[in-house]
C-alpha cells in the first residue's frame, strides 16, 4: 500500500493558451521542439511531455480531471499531471512501473494499478488497484485483482470494470523494446509464399489466430465500497474494449474481437449481467464496424464503420435511448485509427493512418478535425428515425503526420473545453504527447509569444 504523501502544486487552475516561445518548423532528426506552429495546417501544436518515451491513455479512457485542469499522462519516471493552463508538468512521486488507469467522470482521485512482480504475462499476475486525490495527496488501495485487468470505472464512482482470460497467450510476445517504441507488440508473420508481411497484415495472421481459440474470458465488476467481484459476462469468445457509460452507472459496452469482418462486435450490457444488447448488425460481406466509443453525454456510441471494408468510410452513430442510426461519411485519406467527439457532440477528431493500413490511403498521415454536414440536396422534411440518416464530415487538417510511425497509435482526445487535441506521436524520433490547438493559430495567439 502506498503511503499518504503530498503532492505539490496541484492548485486548480483554469484552461487558458499560455504564453510560451515559439519554434520553428520541426525536423524528424532535431530534438523534439516545445512549441510551434505546423506550417503545413497553420495550427499550433504543443509537446506537453519532457520525456521520451511518454504516451497518453487509450482513446476512449478518461485523463482528465473533472474542471478540465489537469491531464494524466505517463512517463518512463511514473505518472504526470500536465496543468492545462500552463502546460507546466508535476510528476506523481512513487508511481514509476505504475499503470496509468483513469480519472472517474465526477472526482480528482486518479486510479492506477501496480503488477506485483513475477513470471509470466502482466496479465496473469496480481495487481493492485490505487486511488490518489490529486489535491490532498492522499492514497490508498481501493482493490486487489488476483489477474486480469481493470479498464473502467462507472459513472458515480461505485463500480470498477475488468477483464480476464484464463490461460490465453499473447497475439505475439512483446519485447521491452516493443512497448517502449509501439505500445504494442512488433507483430511479424510469414505469407503462404514464405515472405514476411508487413506490420498491418501481420497484425491481422495473429489476430485471426487468437479469433480462432476458444479461450474462457470474463468481464467482471468489483465494488469500491465491498470489494465485491462479479461477473458481468461469461464467454470463450474474445471480448475486449470494455467501457462504462460516462454517465450511465450500471451501462457496459463491450466488444467482441477478432476479424471485425468476422464479428458482430459491438454490445451493451448491464452490469448485473442482463439486457445483453448488440448495437451494430453487419448487412454485407466484409462489412467491419469497431473502436466503439461513448460520447461525453452517454445518449450516443460511435464507431469506425466501412461498407465494405477498406472501400466506403464512415463515423457511425447509434443513439441509445431511441437506437436511431447515424451515418457520416468520411473520405479514403481521412480515415482514421481512432476517432473521437468532443464534449459537445459536434466536434470530432480523427488520428489518420499510413497506406498499409485498412484504407490504403495514399496520403492519410494527418490528425483531422471534423464537422458534421447535411449532404447536398436532402429532403430532411421527408427523414424518418426507423431509416439510417447519411451525412458526411467536412475535414480539416491540423497535424501533420508525416513522419510518425503508425505502429504507435496516436489515441487522440479532446480536452474538456475543447479547444485541444491531445495525442501520442513519435515524429520526432522518441514518443512525446502533443497537444495541437483546434482553432487556426492567428494573431492574437502568436502576439502571446512576444
Amino acid at each position: 500500500m502506498i503511503a499518504r504523501r503530498t503532492v505539490l502544486g496541484l492548485a486548480a487552475a483554469g484552461l487558458a493558451a499560455p504564453a510560451l516561445a515559439r519554434e520553428t518548423s520541426p525536423s524528424p532528426l532535431a530534438p523534439a521542439p516545445k512549441d510551434w506552429i505546423d506550417p503545413k495546417t497553420g495550427h499550433r501544436i504543443v509537446r506537453l511531455s519532457e520525456e521520451g518515451g511518454s504516451k497518453n491513455l487509450y482513446f476512449h479512457q478518461h485523463g482528465y480531471t473533472p474542471r478540465g485542469d489537469k491531464l494524466a499522462i505517463t512517463t518512463p519516471s511514473g505518472i504526470a499531471l500536465v496543468d492545462l493552463r500552463t502546460f507546466k508538468l508535476t510528476p506523481l512521486p512513487n508511481t514509476k512501473g505504475a499503470d496509468l488507469l483513469f480519472f472517474p467522470r465526477a472526482s480528482r482521485r486518479l486510479y492506477y494499478s501496480v503488477t506485483a512482480p513475477g513470471e509470466g504475462q502482466p496479465a496473469d499476475r496480481p495487481k493492485t488497484i490505487h486511488a490518489l486525490d490529486i489535491d490532498s495527496g492522499e492514497a490508498k488501495v481501493v482493490a486487489k485483482l488476483a489477474q486480469g485487468g481493470i479498464t473502467s470505472i462507472n459513472a458515480d464512482e461505485t463500480l470498477l470494470l475488468g477483464v480476464v482470460t484464463y490461460g490465453g497467450k499473447p497475439l505475439q510476445p512483446k519485447t521491452a523494446d516493443d512497448l517502449k517504441r509501439f505500445g504494442q507488440a512488433e507483430y511479424a508473420a510469414l505469407g503462404p509464399d514464405g515472405k514476411p508481411l508487413s506490420f498491418a497484415k501481420a497484425k491481422g495472421v495473429r489476430m485471426t489466430e487468437r479469433f480462432e481459440t476458444p479461450t474462457p474470458m470474463e468481464i467482471f465488476t468489483v465494488d469500491l465500497k465491498t470489494g465485491e467481484r462479479k461477473v458481468v459476462h461469461a464467454s470463450e469468445k474474445w471480448l475486449g474494449h470494455a467501457q462504462f457509460s460516462p454517465t450511465d452507472p450500471t451501462l457496459v459496452m463491450f466488444c467482441h474481437e477478432g476479424p471485425w469482418h468476422r464479428v458482430d462486435r459491438i454490445w451493451t450490457i448491464r452490469a448485473d449481467g442482463s439486457a445483453l444488447a448488440k448495437i451494430h448488425t453487419r448487412t454485407m460481406n466484409f462489412e467491419i464496424a469497431g473502436h466503439e466509443f461513448f460520447s461525453a453525454d452517454g445518449k450516443w456510441i460511435w464507431y469506425d464503420l466501412q461498407t465494405p471494408r477498406g472501400q466506403v468510410f464512415w463515423i457511425a452513430g447509434h443513439e441509445l435511448v431511441t437506437g436511431r442510426k447515424l451515418y457520416r461519411r468520411v473520405e479514403q485519406n481521412e480515415w482514421s485509427v481512432h476517432y473521437n467527439v468532443a464534449p459537445d457532440g459536434k466536434l470530432f477528431a480523427g488520428d489518420g493512418g499510413d497506406a498499409d493500413m485498412v484504407a490504403h490511403a495514399p496520403d492519410g498521415k494527418w490528425i483531422y478535425a471534423f464537422r458534421p454536414e447535411t449532404i447536398r440536396d436532402a429532403a430532411t422534411q421527408f427523414y424518418t428515425d426507423d431509416l439510417i440518416t447519411v451525412d458526411k464530415m467536412a475535414s480539416e487538417r491540423l497535424v501533420d503526420m508525416s513522419a510518425h510511425d503508425y505502429r504507435l497509435e496516436p489515441n487522440l482526445t479532446f480536452t474538456p473545453d475543447q479547444k485541444w487535441i491531445v495525442f501520442t506521436s513519435n515524429m520526432h524520433g522518441a514518443n512525446h504527447v502533443y497537444a495541437v490547438e483546434v482553432a487556426k493559430a492567428g494573431a492574437q495567439s502568436r502576439s502571446n509569444a512576444l
